[in-house]
C-alpha cells in the first residue's frame, strides 16, 4: 500500500498546481464569459463526451492488463486506428447536419459550433489512451505535468479570447488548445517506450482485440450509459427551460468536483494500475479496495459540508454575484458528487474482475431513473424540484453500485457504512462553528476564516487516524518544498 499511496500523491502534487491554476483563473472567466454562454459550453462537452466513447470500443481500458507490455502496445496501436476512423465518421455527420441537432436540442446556437466536435472527441480519445499507458509504465509525473500544462493552456486561453469577444467559441477554443499541449507533451515523453512498439503486428492486434473482446461488448455501453447518466442533465434542463440554467447547473458541478478531482482523479488511475497488478498475483482486491475506499471518505465528506452549508456564499464571492443561483445548485448536488467521487475510482474493479455485463446493468438503471426524475421535475417548471430530485435519486443509485462493488470484491459492507457515519459525525461536528457563523449573517470575511480553520481542523484530525496517509504526505511536501 505504500508505492500506491506515493503514486497518488505524486500525481495529486501534480493536480494540485492543475487544480489551483483553474480554481485561480475561474472567477476570471466567469466573468468574462456568461451563464448562458457556459450553457452551450456544457453542451457540446456532454455531446462531445458521449461521442468519445465510441471512438476506442473501450479497447483503452484493457491497456493495462496485459501481462507484458509488447501486447499492451498492440492495444494503443488499435486504439489510434479506432479513434482515428471514428472521428473522421463523426466529423462528416456534423459537418453535415448541425442545424438540425441543434434543433432538436432545443438550441440552435448551440449549431454553430458542432463542427468542432471531431476535434475535441479526437483530442480527449488520444489523451485518454495515452494516459493507460503512461499509468500503465507507472509514470505519473508526466501525467501530473500534462494536467498542468491542459488546465493552464486552457483558462489561459478562454481568457485571452474572451477579452476580445466573449462568446463560447472562446471557451471551446482553450479546452482544445489544452488537450493539445497535453497529448503533444506525453508523446514527446513516451519516446523511450518506442521499441515496445516493434512488435505491432495486424495479426497481434486482432489476437487481442479478441482477447479482450468483453470491452465492446460490455464496457463500451456500460461506459456510454454511464456517460449519459451523468450528461443527460444538461439536455434535459436545457429542453425544459434554458442555457442559462444549464450554465449554472455547469459551474455548480464543474466547481463541486474540483477539489474531489484532486484526490479522485489520481486515486482511480493508481488504482485501476495497482488493482490490475494485484489481480495478476493474487486475485484478491479486498485489501487494497477496502483501503482506498476508507480513505475517499475520509477526504471527501468535509469539501461537501462545506459546499452544503455555504454554497451560495463561496460562488457569489468568487466569481461574482452573477453566480449565486449556481451557489443553491452546489448545494443541492454536493451529496451526488460526494458519492461519485468514492464510487468512481473503485468502478474500474468491474472491468479488473471482467464483470462488465454487471456495470453495464447500473449504468442502464442510472440512465432510465435519471431520465425519470428530471422529466419529472421539469413538468413541474422548477429547476431546483428537478434537481433536488435529481441529487436524492443519483444517492441511492451510486450508493447501491458502490456497496455492490464492496460486496463482489468480499469487502464487508456494514464496516464500510460504519465508517461513512462516523466521518459524517465528525465531520459535522468540526463543521458547527461554521453553521453558527452562518445562521448569524456575520461578514463574509468571517465566513470564510471560519470556513478555512473547520476545514484545517478536520484534516488535522484525517491525519492522526490515518498515520500512513500522515507520513506519505509530509514526505511529499518535503520533496515538493525541496524542488522550490
Amino acid at each position: 500500500m505504500s508505492s500506491f499511496i506515493n503514486n497518488v500523491l505524486k500525481l495529486v502534487s501534480g493536480s494540485l498546481l492543475a487544480q489551483m491554476f483553474g480554481i485561480m483563473l475561474y472567477p476570471v472567466i466567469a466573468r468574462i464569459y456568461s451563464p448562458a454562454d457556459f450553457g452551450v459550453f456544457q453542451l457540446f462537452l456532454s455531446i462531445s463526451t458521449i461521442v468519445t466513447i465510441f471512438t476506442c470500443f473501450s479497447y483503452e481500458l484493457s491497456i493495462m492488463l496485459p501481462k507484458n507490455d509488447e501486447d499492451s502496445a498492440n492495444i494503443v496501436a488499435l486504439c489510434i486506428i479506432l479513434l482515428t476512423f471514428v472521428s473522421i465518421i463523426v466529423g462528416s455527420i456534423f459537418v453535415l447536419i448541425p442545424e438540425q441537432i441543434g434543433s432538436l436540442l432545443n438550441a440552435p446556437q448551440l449549431s454553430d459550433y458542432l463542427i468542432f466536435v471531431p476535434l475535441v472527441v479526437f483530442l480527449n480519445a488520444l489523451f485518454f489512451v495515452l494516459n493507460f499507458w503512461t499509468s500503465r509504465r507507472v509514470r505519473y509525473g508526466v501525467i501530473a505535468t500534462a494536467r498542468v500544462v491542459n488546465s493552464l493552456s486552457s483558462r489561459v486561453t478562454q481568457i485571452g479570447i474572451g477579452v476580445v469577444r466573449a462568446s463560447p467559441i472562446g471557451l471551446i477554443s482553450g479546452y482544445c488548445f489544452g488537450y493539445l499541449l497535453a497529448d503533444l507533451l506525453m508523446l514527446i515523453k513516451i519516446r523511450s517506450d518506442l521499441h515496445l512498439f516493434n512488435n505491432i503486428s495486424l495479426k497481434n492486434i486482432r489476437r487481442l482485440a479478441i482477447r479482450y473482446k468483453r470491452f465492446p461488448i460490455f464496457s463500451m455501453w456500460s461506459q456510454l450509459t454511464n456517460v449519459i447518466s451523468l450528461q443527460l442533465t444538461p439536455f434535459m434542463l436545457v429542453y425544459f427551460f434554458s442555457s442559462t440554467v444549464v450554465g449554472y447547473y455547469s459551474m455548480a458541478s464543474q466547481l463541486l468536483v474540483l477539489p474531489l478531482t484532486l484526490v479522485g482523479g489520481a486515486t482511480s488511475q493508481v488504482f485501476f494500475q495497482k488493482a490490475s497488478e494485484v489481480k495478476n498475483i493474487s486475485g484478491n482486491l479486498k485489501n487494497i479496495l477496502t483501503d482506498v475506499h476508507r480513505r475517499l471518505i475520509s477526504i471527501g465528506v468535509f469539501p461537501m459540508m462545506i459546499f452544503m452549508i455555504i454554497g451560495e456564499e463561496l460562488f457569489s464571492f468568487f466569481l461574482g454575484s452573477n453566480w449565486y443561483t449556481a451557489g443553491t445548485y452546489a448545494k443541492i448536488l454536493a451529496p451526488w458528487i460526494f458519492l461519485r467521487f468514492i464510487y468512481a475510482p473503485i468502478s474500474s474493479a468491474f472491468n479488473i474482475l471482467e464483470k462488465q455485463n454487471i456495470a453495464l446493468g447500473f449504468n442502464f438503471v442510472f440512465v432510465i431513473s435519471i431520465f425519470l426524475v428530471l422529466y419529472i421535475g421539469g413538468t413541474y417548471g422548477d429547476p431546483m424540484i428537478a434537481l433536488t430530485l435529481l441529487s436524492a435519486t443519483a444517492v441511492l443509485l451510486w450508493g447501491a453500485a458502490d456497496l455492490y462493488i464492496l460486496r463482489m470484491s468480499d469487502v464487508r459492507c456494514i464496516d464500510e457504512i460504519k465508517n461513512l457515519i462516523e466521518y459524517l459525525a465528525i465531520a459535522f461536528a468540526i463543521s458547527l462553528p461554521l453553521i453558527v457563523v452562518k445562521y448569524l449573517s456575520l461578514s463574509i470575511y468571517v465566513i470564510f476564516i471560519v470556513a478555512f480553520a473547520v476545514t484545517f481542523a478536520y484534516y488535522l484530525v484525517v491525519m492522526y487516524k490515518d498515520p500512513i496517509l500522515r507520513d506519505h504526505l509530509y514526505g511529499t511536501l518535503k520533496t515538493i518544498k525541496n524542488k522550490l
